[in-house]
């Protein structure tokens, strides 16, 4: 992933640290009072069309704080809605090699929100800008779930904060030496980052999964 523009970095920074703090608590958040009246409550300042979405009571702080101070960038970060759409998920494996004389069959059903996050309150969704990973599997535009909650270990592919530059590497914990991101792309165009004593870096979290588009441009 290539490193992310000034926007998308400023975005990223408030959302983390949003996460990080909820100033309200339960007491705090204003109770129901009458019914809907005509004309009441807050005009969209966008002029564009407004939906009412449910959310968890305990994110209304971080959700109102977000929308009063954040501008979202495009086409790097992408909200992740909680639905439900059941998709139909057949019992047999279907081999990549010769075709299989067994027909496949739906034995269950499969909800992508269940099978891709964990803990939603610590998942977002990112898009990769660039091809420092290529040979793990990540191009540019892929879909990447970072689990922020995940205790990050050797061998995971990580996003972090390197030197206020969000980018996606591999993280190596060899014992007796610090810390390394590397990247993975023969190309030799994308340096690792081997950090010195002076450099101040920190993981944000787990690449979990990741969605690519496999119909190369069609």
């Amino acid at each position: 992933m290539g490193n992310l523009n000034p926007n998308e970095l400023q975005f990223f920074g408030k959302m983390i640290s949003l996460q990080n703090q909820t100033t309200k608590t339960m007491s705090e958040i204003p109770k129901k009072r009458g019914g809907r009246r005509d004309g009441a409550g807050r005009k969209s300042k966008s002029g564009e069309a407004t939906a009412v979405k449910r959310i968890p009571v305990s994110l209304i702080p971080t959700v109102d704080a977000m929308i009063a101070s954040t501008t979202l960038p495009q086409g790097s970060l992408i909200p992740i809605n909680r639905t439900t759409i059941k998709v139909p998920y057949a019992l047999e494996k279907i081999p990549a090699g010769f075709p299989s004389p067994a027909e496949p069959y739906v034995a269950d059903y499969l909800d992508f929100n269940e099978y891709l996050i964990t803990n939603p309150s610590a998942t977002f969704a990112a898009r990769s800008g660039g091809y420092s990973m290529l040979d793990a599997g990540i191009g540019k535009d892929d879909i990447m779930i970072i689990d922020r909650s995940k205790t990050p270990k050797h061998g995971d592919i990580v996003m972090a904060d390197v030197g206020n530059e969000f980018t996606i590497k591999r993280l190596y914990k060899v014992p007796g030496r610090k810390p390394e991101l590397h990247s993975e792309n023969a190309s030799g165009e994308y340096p690792d980052f081997i950090p010195d004593d002076s450099d101040t870096w920190t993981v944000v979290g787990v690449v979990t999964f990741v969605i690519k588009d496999v119909r190369q441009g069609s």
